[in-house]
């Protein structure tokens, strides 16, 4: 379990209680910083002629973000507008807010960098946490990937490259499970020719490490009254020395595509809800030039098109990594949603998960004791729940404390406001395909054609309709949300159960949805109305007491876009016909190692299957596509990242 950093304060500088030492120096930290990473990395000559457009940094031990603050500072000054620079940390002991508040305080001259840091710190959650700071017009983006937990844990779960690494965290002496060999042997997997290494540490047992790792080390002066400092560079003309296929599982990689600069790229979107949307932002703000393909004559019009939409992650007990997914995506976009919308069109009011049922209640309970997530979600007994909705609540439950419901169409909206991004309306795809130069070509039905280095296919169901798309096991699952005039109606938070209600927006409360399985009516109808209102009845009878029965009930009917084990799809697509040719020898040993890459389809993704979580799970796989798109660090764990994968599908069907 997660433990947070115990701090006390010394001679106005933070002391680690679990490592027995200081944070920073006590002469100057932002000097030394500066010197031993900034200064010995070459960072900001480094920066200045960068040509890929993107560069990476992994440190070990954020701390108090003093080397993440520094870094910040100096990209600000020697970047440019269209460049990203990400900044992947692991720390096992994180500090709280409160904490961190205070120690940032020290230094002045970030306060304006410490406040936006502040403002995305991520709750007490083990796992990946990513953060975008979006500067002025003059300079490059920066993305902070934020680890909670253990080195042992994070390292095999980073997908690089890696331009620089910060070995910071305390000395081996006083953290030494830090610095086990599996530390040195990930860098050698993931750091990119000529790649640099620093750290304020000149002990031999990290420079023997370092030096049968494959790096070079350089002899450099420590600073102040340190004689020595640690300094290495990776000189593999190839980069990488690992088996490029470490998993041995080619079909989870991600294929490069030669990006030299995002700004001459083009890519095509095709479909406009949220999981189109996502995408455009996320590769627009990268540098790629956009257009979003939508056969509607307006955005979110479709599965995306209720006006409220409810955000939260309801999480099995053990926390598996289909959990791990849906908990990073919803701290995910909630951080999203904090910098794009104004609180009309989104409140994170809260939902409370309510047990309806012993057996939801056990399920809870156990939950409580398996995780500690107090950041993010609290135990309600039925009074607590009462106060938080403001009507009577018959259950207790589960609070998520920043649980929101959001207007989707306003969200899509927001997120398609870029100079990169096109939107092309009325636009309905009826083919794509691949030129003999590599390039994707999607044609429509009144024979325009679109041509773009990317295509991306986020169109549901749709998606089927392309023959390299049809091994993927969509299905779709209509159901109805109800409407009734309820300008008088209390409710503060959310309420989910068998159903959810959402508090009301311009006077009218939305209650629902119904699952038509196996069933291919898209009208609505009074049945589900019935059905609903029962539901609303049974599960949240405070809500249904304020309703006199006499409102106009209206809705609307959708089709939830899902797969065959109920997990969305985003990622680079295999040539499902080579595949089964070239790994027919999975049909007959599923632990055969193979040493070659994948048949991907060259600049083909998705971003598809959302159910009804698709404003939980497709912004960040959104952001898992641009990232691998511009052969960048992946914003999760490559386990989390694997479930996901499209190509999981061709594997199941050589294996079952």
């Amino acid at each position: 379990m997660m433990k947070p950093a115990k701090i006390h304060w010394s001679d106005g500088i933070p002391f680690s209680e679990d490592f027995e030492d200081y944070y920073f120096s006590k002469l100057s930290g932002v000097s030394e910083t500066r010197y031993v990473f900034l200064e010995n990395s070459q960072l900001p000559q480094r920066w200045r002629s960068l040509k890929e457009g993107h560069f990476s940094i992994c440190e070990t031990g954020f701390g108090t973000g003093l080397n993440f603050l520094c870094t910040w500072q100096s990209w600000l000054q020697n970047s440019k507008s269209h460049e990203q620079l990400h900044f992947i940390s692991v720390e096992k002991h994180p500090i709280k807010k409160s904490d961190l508040t205070q120690i940032l305080e020290t230094w002045p001259e970030f306060s304006a960098l410490s406040s936006q840091l502040l403002d995305q710190y991520p709750p007490m959650a083990p796992g990946w946490h990513t953060l975008h700071f979006q500067p002025d017009s003059t300079c490059g983006t920066i993305t902070l990937q934020l680890f909670f937990g253990d080195i042992e844990s994070w390292l095999p779960q980073i997908q690089g490259p890696v331009d620089a690494w910060f070995l910071d965290g305390f000395a081996p002496a006083k953290n030494p499970d830090m610095w086990h060999e599996s530390l040195f042997l990930h860098m050698a997997r993931l750091t990119k020719a000529q790649g640099t290494v620093t750290t304020f540490s000149a002990a031999s047992q990290i420079k023997r490490s370092l030096k049968a790792a494959g790096f070079t080390l350089e002899k450099v002066p420590g600073f102040g009254k340190k004689r020595e400092m640690g300094k290495a560079v990776q000189t593999f003309s190839n980069g990488p020395q690992a088996p490029f296929y470490i998993d041995n599982k080619p079909w989870f990689e991600s294929p490069s595509l030669g990006i030299d600069n995002p700004q001459e790229n083009t890519a095509i979107i095709i479909g406009g809800g949220i999981s189109g949307c996502s995408t455009a932002h996320a590769l627009a703000k990268r540098g790629w030039k956009v257009k979003i393909l939508e056969q509607h004559s307006a955005l979110a019009t479709e599965a995306s098109g209720n006006t409220q939409g409810v955000l939260y992650a309801k999480l099995s007990t053990n926390l598996n990594p289909h959990s791990q997914f849906y908990l990073a995506g919803y701290l995910y976009s909630l951080n999203l949603l904090n910098s794009q919308l104004d609180r009309q069109h989104w409140d994170d009011c809260g939902v409370l998960q309510l047990a309806l049922n012993d057996k939801e209640f056990a399920r809870q309970q156990s939950f409580l004791k398996s995780n500690e997530l107090s950041d993010i979600i609290v135990a309600v007994n039925q009074q607590q729940a009462s106060e938080i909705a403001g009507i009577n609540i018959e259950h207790p439950g589960l609070f998520f404390k920043d649980g929101s419901w959001v207007y989707p169409k306003y969200w899509c909206e927001k997120l398609v406001q870029h100079k990169n991004i096109e939107v092309c309306y009325n636009t309905y795809i009826k083919d794509l395909s691949q030129t003999a130069t590599g390039t994707w070509q999607a044609q429509s039905s009144d024979n325009q054609s679109f041509n773009a280095k990317v295509a991306v296919v986020c169109s549901a169901l749709q998606s089927l309709k392309f023959d390299m798309l049809n091994f993927l096991p969509l299905k779709g699952i209509p159901g109805q949300v109800s409407q009734v005039d309820a300008e008088q109606l209390t409710l503060n938070t959310i309420l989910c159960g068998s159903n959810y209600v959402t508090p009301t927006l311009d006077g009218k409360l939305s209650f629902g949805a119904t699952f038509r399985v196996n069933s291919s009516n898209l009208s609505e109808t009074q049945a589900d109305h019935i059905k609903n209102l029962d539901n609303l009845k049974h599960s949240f009878p405070g809500v249904a007491q304020q309703l006199t029965g006499t409102e106009t009930i209206s809705g609307r009917t959708s089709v939830r876009c899902t797969t065959q084990d109920y997990t969305p799809i985003a990622g680079p697509v295999c040539d499902a016909r080579k595949f089964n040719t070239e790994f027919s020898e999975l049909s007959k040993n599923k632990k055969w190692r193979f040493f070659k890459s994948a048949p991907f389809l060259k600049g083909l993704y998705v971003n598809l299957g959302h159910g009804s979580r698709g404003l939980t799970s497709a912004p960040i796989c959104a952001e898992l596509v641009a990232a691998q798109i511009n052969d960048e660090p992946w914003p999760m764990a490559k386990k989390l990242a694997h479930i996901v994968n499209p190509n999981r599908f061709l594997v199941k069907g050589l294996t079952k």
